[in-house]
Parts: structure tokens; C-alpha cells; sequence
């Protein structure tokens, strides 16, 4: 029977599914009059504990993570002894039903890599916070009209410190069609387990079948241990080579052979949009591999290592840099971007062709100015959206300055965006292949790519690297090369008319 109200708290609208050990409803606070979903424990599970350690599981680690791509908690409680899970509500379908809805059956590649990305950047969030999902299927994973993929169902996930063995006999852990070997075996499930799992969800995502079905439970989680996938491309020509090798990758038998991290694999997500035909995910798998029995032996090279040299090089990347700025007058950690051969270029203007901007009289003019001394004229005037781009002239006496800057139609707004051009002789050494993909909801709509920094004086500024106007369409992949003088590890926001619509972390490397 469907409660009317919850708790005293909640008022219930209808019921929006039923799943294994639990029933869940849509519903209102009555409090916030905020739409959310209720899970609530089934009563016939009441007095069974394994389901009952399942949904207080499900409830601690769904109540420790807050991520953009993980169904959020917002708390929990019973009703008539009855516990229950309060949820955010997300309006979509699973991935599941996505798959089987779709005219081809199965996804596009692009549409398979987006939301793939995602799932991983959910599971990359919560294996750092020590949790392993254990789960991960399309049945776990909603997809928003826009395209957005959030990962529920924490129920059977578990701490990574836990070492409990719960396989037995015939009861595995997990989906059958989706479970790792390892977690087939009876053996703990690791990080490694869940991208296994990723990759029959990716396989099934661009096959619209899962690689392994079997007549009965036994017989799928048998071929999980011992049968070698069908390689998607077989199932669907359009799948790109370096996807395909991606997939294998995910679903190789050996953990360790798998990728290290779920940031890793969606790092070759994103790559293989704009490289289709690399060989960089089959390739770095032999170079990955570790001999059986070492792998202690070179974690304590490693740490001895680190630790001998990290404060000798944290000394010398302290003078470069000092060296750097006092040469080139700016910001030693200013990065820039390239276009790759998939997006439309992207062309800097040469250092003749910027001309500085005046503003109306009330705003202060920067031009001239080097980058710290600008950011301070404008911050003591009060304007607090500040945005740098770069431009590049090998020889010029005005390197390292304010060559341009560029104030809303209104300067008298001092909440508008201040966008000013730093002249530079050359981009850095580092760089990170970096992409994107949205919708663009709006006819003639202005798409940033940028990071946030702030100066030596604690003065906020965001660095565009990429800046274009596109017209209304729909999976659209903005990519770019982007360049760093150091090679550090950044945030990259992208902007749809000032609006963050989507981030990524970006690693540079030589």
C-alpha cells in the first residue's frame, strides 16, 4: 500500500519504481515544498539483516558523496519502523531504457562516450573517498533530457578498507551480466571491479547487447571468467578502432591490466574524439603492465625516491618560474590552448592586429599594464569578473603586457565581465588534449573554455583558452590542445553564455 505521507515530512505523489529491496516514491517536502524521491525499504525485508546492512549501506555512502554525476542524498529516517533513503529527484530515464528506446539500438558513439565520461567522473569522486560502487550497470544510471548522467543505487557499494568476502555458492555480488571476474570468483571488489563493470555498460551502450548472457546466472558469471568478449567493432562497424580498443581494455580479465583509475579511461574517452584511429589505449596497456610480486618493491623505490628528490625539484620549478616572470614580465602559470583538427580553428590574432578597447570614461584603462599590475587597477576599482586571454607575437616591445581589453556595453557595471588580451611571446611546453561535449540550446551562443587562478596578491581571474559563437545543435564536441608552463593538474570550466555547463580536471604533461 502507498503511503499518503512519510514521516510526517514528505507528501507522496506517486510511486516511480520498485526495485529489489526497495520501493521508491516521488514525492514533496512538505517543509521546503522541494520534489524528491523516497526509498524505502520493503517490508518484507524488515527482519532479514544482510538487506537491511544493504540499505543503511546504500544510505551512508550515498549521504558521503556530493557529485554533479551521483544521485544525491539529502537525508534519511523511518516511517512506522520502515527505513527510508530521502533522494534527490532526477527527471529522466535510465540508461537502460535509453539504449532500448533508440531507433538504431543501440547509441552513437558520441552520445556512448558522454555519458560513459560521466559515469566514470561519478566513479572517479567516489573511489576517492575510499567507496567502491560494486553495481555499476545501466539500470544504475539516469539520464537527464540534457543529456546529464547521475549514478544511484549505492546499495551493495562498500568501503575500499573492507576485505569481506560475501560471495557464496551461487549468490554473487553484484549483476550478473555486468560483474567483474573477480567479483564472479568470490574475490573483494576493487576500483578496477567497477570499471570492468564501466566497460560492459559501454559495450552495451554501443552494441545495444551486453557481451556475455549466458542460459542461467552460473553459466554468464563463468564467462565473465573465462570467455574473451566479442570486440564491439564486430557488432557495429561505426565503432571508431580506438574506442573499440578502449572497451577491451576496461573488460580485460587481469585487473591489472584494466585501467589504474576510472580518470584514466575517461581521459581515453576524450582522446579518442579527436585521435578516432589511435592505438594509445592497446598500446599503454604493455607498457602498464607489472611484473607479478614487485609491485611492493617499486612502491618503496618510489616513496624513497619521492622523497629524496621532490624537495630538490620543488626548489628548482620555484626558480624557473621566478626566472620566467621576472623575463617575461606575466604570469608564469598562464595556460593556452590550441584547436585540434576536430573542432573549427582557433586563430590569435597577431600583436598589429590588437587594438586596445577604451572604455567610456568610468572604467579604468589597463592597457600597457603588466598582467599583476592590471589585475590590481582593476580590483581596487571594484570589478571582480575578470577574464585573460592570450595573444602572441615573438618579437614585440609590449610582450608581457595588456594589449587589449574589452568592457560589457554598461562599464559602470562592476559585476559584468572585464576581458582583457596578455601579450605573449609563446605558448607552454605542457600541454593536455582536452574535450567536450554539450548541446547548445541557443542560436548564436558564446562557448568559453576556461580556468580559474588567482595572482600572487589573491586577485580572482579567469584565463580563456577557447572562445567561439555556435549555433543551436545538439552533441557538440568542442575540443582543444591546451598549454600550461608547468605541469600541473587543472580545473577546466565550459561556459554557454557566461554559464558553466560542464567541467573536466586536465592533466599536462610533455
Amino acid at each position: 500500500m502507498i503511503p499518503d505521507i512519510i514521516d510526517g515530512k514528505y507528501e507522496v505523489l506517486q510511486e516511480i519504481g520498485s526495485g529489489g529491496m526497495a520501493h521508491v516514491y516521488k514525492a514533496i517536502s512538505i517543509g521546503s515544498r522541494k520534489v524528491v524521491a523516497v526509498k524505502m525499504l520493503k517490508e518484507e525485508y524488515l527482519n532479514d539483516q544482510e538487506f537491511l546492512r544493504r540499505f543503511e549501506r546504500e544510505a551512508r555512502a550515498s549521504l558521503a558523496l556530493s557529485h554533479d554525476n551521483i544521485v544525491r542524498a539529502f537525508g534519511v529516517g523511518t516511517h512506522d519502523n520502515i527505513p527510508y533513503i530521502v533522494l534527490e529527484y532526477v527527471e529522466g530515464k535510465t540508461l537502460k531504457e535509453l539504449i532500448h528506446s533508440s531507433p538504431r539500438g543501440h547509441l552513437s558513439v558520441q552520445q556512448s562516450i558522454s555519458i560513459c565520461s560521466q559515469v566514470l567522473d561519478a566513479l572517479s569522486y567516489a573511489h576517492a573517498h575510499g567507496i567502491v560502487h560494486r553495481d555499476v550497470k545501466p539500470q544504475n544510471v539516469i539520464v537527464t533530457a540534457r543529456g546529464r548522467a547521475k549514478l544511484a543505487d549505492f546499495g551493495i557499494a562498500r568501503e575500499m578498507t573492507t576485505t569481506t568476502v560475501t560471495f557464496s555458492g551461487k549468490n554473487v555480488i553484484g549483476s550478473v551480466q555486468y560483474i567483474s571476474p573477480e567479483q564472479a570468483q568470490g574475490l573483494p571488489a576493487t576500483a578496477e571491479s567497477d570499471i570492468y563493470s564501466a566497460g560492459v555498460s559501454l559495450y552495451e551502450m554501443l552494441t545495444g547487447s551486453v557481451p556475455f548472457n549466458g542460459d542461467t546466472t552460473v553459466a554468464t558469471a563463468l564467462m565473465h571468467i573465462s570467455n574473451q568478449p566479442k570486440p564491439p567493432k564486430e557488432l557495429n562497424p561505426q565503432i571508431p578502432p580506438a574506442l573499440n580498443d578502449i572497451v577491451l581494455r576496461a573488460m580485460e580479465k587481469d585487473p591489472a591490466m584494466r585501467y589504474a583509475s576510472a580518470k584514466l579511461m575517461r581521459g581515453d574517452l576524450i582522446r579518442a574524439l579527436s585521435h578516432p584511429n589511435g592505438t594509445f589505449a592497446r598500446d599503454r596497456t604493455s607498457r602498464e603492465q607489472k611484473a607479478p610480486g614487485r609491485r611492493m618493491s617499486l612502491s618503496v623505490y618510489a616513496w624513497i625516491s619521492i622523497s629524496v628528490f621532490t624537495p630538490i625539484l620543488v626548489i628548482f620549478v620555484a626558480y624557473l618560474g621566478f626566472v620566467n616572470q621576472w623575463c617575461a614580465g606575466s604570469e608564469p602559470d598562464v595556460t593556452q590552448a590550441a584547436a585540434s583538427p576536430v573542432t573549427e580553428n582557433v586563430v590569435y590574432a597577431a600583436v598589429e592586429a590588437v587594438q586596445p578597447t577604451p572604455s567610456s570614461g568610468t572604467a579604468p584603462t589597463v592597457t600597457g599594464f603588466r598582467l599583476d599590475d592590471a589585475l590590481r587597477v582593476l580590483h581596487v576599482a571594484g570589478y571582480e569578473n575578470i577574464y585573460v586571454s592570450m595573444a602572441y607575437a615573438t618579437d614585440s616591445s609590449r610582450t608581457g603586457t595588456i594589449v587589449a581589453q574589452r568592457y560589457s556595453a554598461d562599464d559602470s557595471d562592476k559585476q559584468a565581465p572585464v576581458y582583457l588580451t596578455l601579450l605573449l611571446e609563446s605558448h607552454g611546453k605542457y600541454k593536455a588534449d582536452v574535450s567536450f561535449l554539450l548541446d547548445i540550446e541557443e542560436a548564436d551562443s558564446t562557448v568559453q573554455m576556461v580556468y580559474r587562478t588567482s595572482n600572487t596578491e589573491n586577485i580572482d581571474y579567469s584565463v580563456i583558452l577557447y572562445e567561439t559563437v555556435r549555433t543551436k545543435e545538439s552533441m557538440v564536441s568542442i575540443s582543444a590542445t591546451v598549454y600550461s608552463n608547468d605541469p600541473a593538474t587543472r580545473t577546466l570550466y565550459l561556459l554557454v553564455n557566461g554559464e558553466e555547463v560542464r567541467s573536466q580536471d586536465a592533466k599536462f604533461s610533455e
